[in-house]
C-alpha cells in the first residue's frame, strides 16, 4: 500500500503547487524537491512492495515510507491552510481534512526544517532499499493503464458470467440434467468444495443456462455467506420470485407473512431458488420453513464447502463435489486467461515455458490459477514473466489451503498503484455482495481515487469515465467478477 500513498501524496502535492502555489510562498522550491524525491522512491517502491514477505527489514523501510508521505503530506497541506487562512484565500476546498494538523503558530523555517529532515530521511531509506537489491520499476504518469491500447484489443473478457472457465463441462450437464428431471425424489441439488474450486461459478453457469432459465417460471439468487440473516435472505427471495416492484410491500409483512408468501408462490409457479455459500446446518435450520412446499415442480440448488450441510439438507439430494484441476486442465485455464489470445509466436513460446512451471504451484485451485492468469495477462516481456515466477516460488510454496491467500497478495502487489486503494474498497462491501457499479465510483470519486481528467485519443475522460476504466482493469487481471452488463456495454454490478 506504501506505493499508493506515495503516489496519493506526489498527486496532492503537485495540484498544491499548480493550483495553490502562492500559500506555499518560502517552501515552494523544498516542496518541489521532495515531490522528485519521493517521485524517485515510487520507483522503488513497487518491488519493494512485493518482496516485503521475504525479509522484516523490507518491510519495515516501507511502513517507514508510508508514514513518511503522510509526515509530509500532513505538513505541506496545513502550511498551505494556514497562509491561506490568513490570506483569505480559498484553499480550504482543497485542505479541508488538514485544518487542524499543526499550530498555524508555525514559522516559514520551521516548515522548512521539517521538509528538509523528511527528504533526509527519504534519501537514507532509498539507499537502503537500493543496498537490499530492490529495483528501480518504470512509473507510468497520471494514472495511466497498465493495460496498452492494443492489449485492451486483444484480451475483452466481459463475457458476463462464466467467461475463463474449464472443467465444469460433466458437472454442468449433471446438474442441469437433474434441475429439468419431473419427480418426486428430490428437489435438492448441492454443490460442496473448499474455497476456490468454483462452486459459485458452477452455480451462476446453471442458474444462466438457457434450458433452466426456460423451465423455470421464475429463478431467485441469494448469497447466505457466514453471518447467515433470515429476514434478508427470505426478502431477497421473495422480491426476485414476484418482482423488484413489490420490495417496499413486502418488507413491510411480517416474518410469518413472508414465510407464508413464499410458500404460495411455490404452490403457484414452478420456482428455482440458489443458496449460495451456506457455512452451516444451523443457517439451513432457521431458514428452511420457508420451503415446506409438496410441489414437484421446485428445485432447489445450494453451494457449501461443508459437505454435511448438503446431505442435512437433503440426505437424497443430487450432490456434486468439485475437485481442483488435473495439470491439463490447470494449463488449459491459464492459457486461455493469459496466452492464447496473443499474437506474437516467439513470445507464446516462452509464455507457456513459464506458465506451466507457475501451475504447479496453485495445487490444481481454479481460482488460484485465475487470478495469476489475470497478472500474467498483464505482463509483456520475459523479464516480467521470470520476475513473476521468482515470485511465484517465494509466495506458493505453502500448504494448499493458503494458496488463494497468496496469490491474491502477489496479484494485489503487483497493481499499479491508482488501482490498489481501488481494489482495497471494495472491502467496505459484505461478503458476496453484488455491488453497483454507479454507486462503487462515485465513492471512488469522493475518495479522490478516480478524481484525475485523463486524456484518451484528444479528448478530456470525465471522473466518471476513469472510474470505469480502472473497475475494467480489475476485471481483466481477474480481481474483481463481472455480476450484471449494462446495455452501453458497462459493468452494471460487480
Amino acid at each position: 500500500m506504501a506505493e499508493a500513498v506515495v503516489s496519493g501524496v506526489v498527486t496532492r502535492i503537485g495540484d498544491l503547487l499548480v493550483q495553490e502555489g502562492k500559500f506555499l510562498s518560502g517552501v515552494s522550491n523544498q516542496v518541489e524537491l521532495l515531490q522528485i524525491e519521493l517521485k524517485l522512491m515510487q520507483g522503488l517502491l513497487k518491488d519493494a512492495d512485493a518482496r516485503q514477505n521475504e525479509s522484516e527489514l523490507v518491510r519495515q523501510w516501507v511502513a517507514e515510507i508510508r508514514d513518511l508521505a503522510y509526515d509530509a503530506d500532513d505538513i505541506i497541506a496545513t502550511h498551505a491552510h494556514t497562509v491561506g487562512s490568513r490570506k483569505g484565500g480559498g484553499v480550504q476546498k482543497v485542505l479541508e481534512r488538514c485544518s487542524c494538523i499543526l499550530d498555524e503558530g508555525i514559522t516559514v523555517p520551521q516548515v522548512g526544517s521539517k521538509i528538509e529532515n523528511i527528504m533526509t530521511k527519504i534519501s537514507n531509506l532509498k539507499t537502503s532499499f537500493q543496498g537490499y537489491g530492490i529495483r528501480e520499476s518504470m512509473i507510468k504518469g497520471g494514472g495511466s493503464s497498465s493495460f496498452n491500447e492494443r492489449q485492451r484489443e486483444q484480451r475483452q473478457t466481459f463475457s458476463h458470467l462464466e467467461h475463463d472457465v474449464v472443467g465444469f463441462d460433466d458437472d454442468l450437464n449433471k446438474l442441469v440434467e437433474f434441475l429439468l428431471k419431473e419427480g418426486e425424489d428430490s428437489r435438492v441439488a448441492s454443490i460442496c468444495g473448499m474455497g476456490g474450486l468454483g462452486k459459485t461459478t458452477l452455480a451462476k453457469m446453471v442458474y444462466n443456462y438457457r434450458e433452466v432459465k426456460q423451465h423455470f417460471d421464475c429463478r431467485a439468487w441469494v448469497y447466505i455467506s457466514q453471518q447467515c440473516q433470515r429476514r434478508r435472505v427470505w426478502e431477497e427471495i421473495l422480491i426476485s420470485l414476484l418482482s423488484k416492484d413489490q420490495r417496499d410491500e413486502i418488507q413491510k409483512l411480517t416474518d410469518a407473512e413472508i414465510v407464508e408468501k413464499l410458500r404460495q408462490v411455490q404452490c403457484e409457479k414452478r420456482c428455482l431458488v440458489i443458496l449460495d455459500d451456506i457455512w452451516n446446518i444451523e443457517a439451513w435450520n432457521s431458514l428452511q420453513e420457508a420451503f415446506l412446499v409438496r410441489s414437484t415442480g421446485n428445485k432447489i440448488l445450494l453451494t457449501s464447502r461443508n459437505k454435511q450441510v448438503c446431505l442435512h439438507v437433503d440426505p437424497r439430494s443430487f450432490l456434486c463435489e468439485l475437485q481442483c484441476l488435473n495439470e491439463e486442465r490447470s494449463w488449459e485455464l491459464l492459457d486461455k486467461i493469459a496466452i492464447s489470445w496473443r499474437e506474437d509466436r516467439v513470445t507464446k513460446t516462452y509464455m507457456e515455458k513459464f506458465g506451466k512451471e507457475m501451475i504447479g504451484y496453485c495445487g490444481g485451485l481454479p481460482l488460484a490459477i485465475t487470478v495469476l492468469g489475470g497478472l500474467l495477462a498483464a505482463k509483456q516481456t520475459q523479464e516480467e514473466w521470470e520476475d513473476v515466477l521468482r515470485h511465484i516460488k517465494s509466495y506458493l510454496h505453502v500448504e494448499q489451503n493458503l494458496r488463494v491467500n497468496k496469490v491474491l497478495a502477489l496479484s494485489y502487489n503487483d497493481l499499479p498503484c491508482h488501482l490498489k486503494p481501488c481494489f482495497l474498497y471494495l472491502g467496505h462491501f459484505p461478503e458476496d455482495f453484488e455491488i453497483p457499479t454507479k454507486k462503487l465510483i462515485r465513492m471512488w470519486m469522493g475518495e479522490g481515487f478516480a478524481s484525475e481528467i485523463q486524456h484518451n485519443r484528444g479528448r478530456e475522460d470525465t471522473m466518471d469515465d476513469v472510474g470505469h476504466r480502472y473497475l475494467r482493469e480489475l476485471v481483466q487481471r481477474c480481481m474483481v467478477l463481472v455480476g450484471k452488463m449494462g446495455s452501453l456495454g458497462r459493468i452494471k454490478t460487480c
